[in-house]
């Protein structure tokens, strides 16, 4: 009976001694220990070990042994994991596509990258990087989980074009799983608030029994994002001299898509602000975020929403996000009569189709504004 040696099969497969090893070591390779020259040696009966590789290893070089041929380059995971680090960088200096990406949208592919080699099965098929895992992974969500399947195939596209520029990958490949894009057949829960329900988040703000301070802050978020539509990732980035409260201007600095945007203070946050800034002026900082929570650090986006489900449920109202706040900046004003270009710009949306889609008026309102005709 003849046996092959990991040597051997590092060779046919085009992959390090080592992963070979490990393979084998995890019992994923069919291996068996052979002493020889005063070492355990692992070797694979040739026979297993072909029906192993058209089985279970996708993508094999061309060698000495196999007739299959590998159309990528065959990295193991701490390479991949290191290449990833590189991605990450051209993605932010613009590299890979000509034009810096927003530090929201980076950190977002790096989450969803992680998240895509964590769903990755116990021995996923070769190269990692591939149609098949690809599928299995966005697969293992519920239907329901749209926007984070949605989020995993962008962050391996997007690695996928930069491995193609390092010639770590076909170009067939990346068509091959531009087929998997996910479709949306469960409708995106909006959700927006009321003036109604507005009043109510006040009321219950007022009524809660915490610090001064605390109190405040709740109130200004409440009051600042409904009355900005601001992204959570902008609230979360504003700084001390974005706000110029002379001039009632806030000033958006790379927002989503790296623009800029400057929008207006109304007289209703105005008041509050002034209040607000007086108070935040007071706390003994290192942060010059305009915003502190009440342990006196910045907001990121995961305690923002949190601070938001907390504030709101407390309210007796559900299922609302810093989002819902912006939809709710767009539906009040439009309602109000405000033009709904004026909002495009201060939402920052390339297209006035998007803002259209951000009013939430409802069948209800409609039919009440027509009696008044």
């Amino acid at each position: 009976m003849q046996y092959l040696t990991i040597p051997q099969i590092a060779l046919d497969l085009g992959i390090p001694r080592r992963t070979v090893q490990n393979y084998a070591k995890e019992g994923f390779l069919p291996a068996i220990r052979r002493f020889h020259e005063g070492l355990n040696r692992y070797v694979v009966e040739f026979n297993t070990y072909h029906t192993w590789k058209i089985e279970k290893f996708s993508g094999v070089k061309k060698g000495n042994i196999s007739k299959y041929t590998l159309t990528d380059k065959e990295l193991s995971l701490e390479e991949l994991k290191e290449e990833a680090q590189i991605w990450l960088e051209w993605c932010k200096t613009g590299k890979l596509t000509g034009k810096p990406l927003a530090k929201r949208t980076v950190e977002i592919y790096d989450i969803y990258f992680k998240l895509y080699l964590s769903r990755l099965k116990k021995y996923p098929t070769k190269p990692i990087i591939s149609v098949n895992n690809l599928r299995d992974v966005l697969g293992s969500f519920r239907p329901e989980q749209f926007s984070t399947k949605r989020n995993v195939y962008d962050a391996i596209m997007s690695f996928s074009k930069y491995l193609i520029e390092k010639e770590l990958q076909e170009v067939a490949v990346r068509v091959k799983m531009k087929e998997l894009k996910p479709r949306r057949f469960i409708p995106a829960k909006k959700t927006s608030l009321t003036e109604a329900q507005l009043n109510k988040l006040y009321a219950s703000i007022n009524d809660s029994k915490v610090s001064a301070y605390a109190k405040l802050l709740n109130k200004v978020i409440v009051c600042f994002l409904v009355n900005t539509g601001l992204r959570a990732s902008e609230f979360c980035n504003l700084k001390l001299a974005d706000v110029n409260l002379e001039e009632k201007r806030i000033y958006v600095w790379l927002g989503k898509g790296n623009k800029n945007r400057i929008v207006g203070i109304s007289n209703d946050l105005y008041e509050i602000l002034l209040e607000y800034l007086k108070a935040r002026l007071n706390i003994n900082s290192n942060y010059d975020n305009f915003f502190l929570s009440n342990i006196k650090a910045p907001f990121n986006v995961a305690a923002l929403g949190k601070k938001i489900t907390r504030l709101t449920e407390k309210a007796g109202l559900k299922d609302l996000s810093p989002h819902s706040f912006r939809r709710s900046f767009v539906t009040i004003n439009a309602a109000k009569g405000r033009p709904l270009n004026h909002l495009r710009i201060a939402c920052g949306h390339a297209d006035i189709s998007t803002t259209q889609s951000y009013c939430m008026t409802s069948v209800d309102e409609v039919v009440e504004a027509m009696r008044e005709w």
